[in-house]
């Protein structure tokens, strides 16, 4: 029994090392991380910027909605 679980803590050992060997030598996640930051705040910018452009179009869509549905 107790050969069995040091065969499984080994095993388990082994994939978290290998794991944390590819994670730290791995750098397309933080290259992906910064991009979609990157796209995360031209959104917002682009939002800030035409704001009332759109909370505009909003409403009209909703009119247009409520109106559909009232009918």
């Amino acid at each position: 029994m107790w050969e069995k679980l040091d065969m499984l803590f080994l095993t388990v050992m082994a994939f978290c090392d290998r794991t944390a060997d590819r994670l730290a030598h791995e750098e397309k996640g933080a290259s992906d991380m910064i991009a979609i930051l990157l796209i995360v705040v031209i959104l917002i910018a682009v939002a800030a910027i035409f704001r009332t452009q759109l909370i505009g179009l909003v409403n009209q869509v909703f009119g247009k909605l409520t109106n559909f549905v009232d009918q």
